[in-house]
């Protein structure tokens, strides 16, 4: 599949944000992007604990990019897995969902919505996770009501695949943490529940959101949108 001028600058884009994550000096200029993939994370350990008859009782996002969802009871297997295979799943949608101008808005309305429902039922607390995600639910709907044609999809598509990269070095760290540490992560809970053992599940979770952004980025970019 031969790519388009604008495919390529948008890998190489991703990219480049991919290797500033190597150098410690530059990744407090990536902390936005932190910040929107730890809501999205956290959102989606919230809905799995609603759809599984659990209780959300609130999200805290930390100044360090770090979060926590607080619930009572919900299913412990979706709980633990849904916030890295769900925040795949959104970026993957982010870049399937934005082959066209029509579809890019769409999108990022829909992204700027699930924020503000998680601003108004679960976030609370720290002042940064209230902040990040008004900014980013600004920024978002700004994007799709202003931008135009190729750059929204563009902006669409950078953010999904920055989600995906983001979510990647989550995991790198998930799966360190759970190889050498015995710090609690969403493995651990896990491996408590079920005992399942927690590097395992961060291998299977990693396995399947790659899988998900494969399919998303071949979706997107199979055949140039009308």
């Amino acid at each position: 599949m031969a790519l388009r001028k604008d495919q390529s600058i948008l890998l190489l884009a991703g990219l480049a944000s991919l290797v500033l994550w190597l150098f410690p000096f530059f990744r407090p200029f990536l902390l936005p992007l932190v910040y929107y993939n730890t809501h999205i994370h956290e959102l989606c350990h919230a809905l799995a604990a609603v759809a599984t008859g659990g209780e959300v009782l609130r999200i805290l996002v930390f100044a360090n990019g770090s979060g926590v969802t607080s619930v009572l009871g919900g299913s412990p297997w979706l709980l633990a897995s849904s916030g890295y295979v769900g925040s795949a799943i959104v970026g993957g949608m982010l870049i399937a969902g934005s082959r066209t101008e029509k579809g890019a808005r769409r999108t990022l309305w829909i992204a700027a919505g699930f924020l503000l429902f998680s601003l108004l039922f679960f976030v609370r607390g720290e002042t940064i996770g209230v902040v990040s995600a008004i900014s980013w639910i600004a920024v978002l709907f700004a994007c799709g009501q202003w931008l135009k044609q190729g750059k929204v999809v563009f902006a669409a598509q950078f953010l999904g695949i920055q989600q995906c990269i983001t979510s990647a070095h989550a995991f790198l760290v998930l799966l360190q943490l759970t190889a050498f540490t015995n710090q609690h992560n969403d493995a651990v809970l896990l491996q408590d529940e079920t005992g399942i053992p927690a590097l395992a599940s961060s291998i299977v979770w990693l396995l399947m959101s790659a899988a998900i952004v494969f399919w998303a980025v071949r979706h997107a970019w199979s055949t140039k949108p009308k």
